[in-house]
């Protein structure tokens, strides 16, 4: 896990400095690092094994979960009748 974190800061601080990358939610730019994060790891030669990969695909469900509750919340928010006028 230590080293998922690690890489996906690192990946996180290089989206901060590319301006393109401004027009996205700052959580749509961290669970996008971390799902990076877990491609290099899923890939590293160097932890290559069953439970890696494993692991990967735990912390890939959990994003999914993560974004697919941000995605309900953000519909949920847009539609309050308030908000459209």
């Amino acid at each position: 896990m230590k080293l998922v974190a690690e890489m996906g800061m690192i990946l996180v601080k290089m989206s901060i400095q590319n301006v393109e990358y401004c027009k996205w939610s700052p959580s749509i730019v961290v669970l996008a690092s971390m799902y990076a994060a877990t491609a290099f790891l899923k890939h590293s030669k160097k932890y290559e094994c069953n439970d890696t990969s494993n692991f990967c695909t735990e912390v890939r469900k959990l994003i999914f979960t993560i974004l697919q509750n941000e995605l309900q919340e953000q519909n949920k928010s847009f539609n309050e009748p308030g908000f459209l006028k």
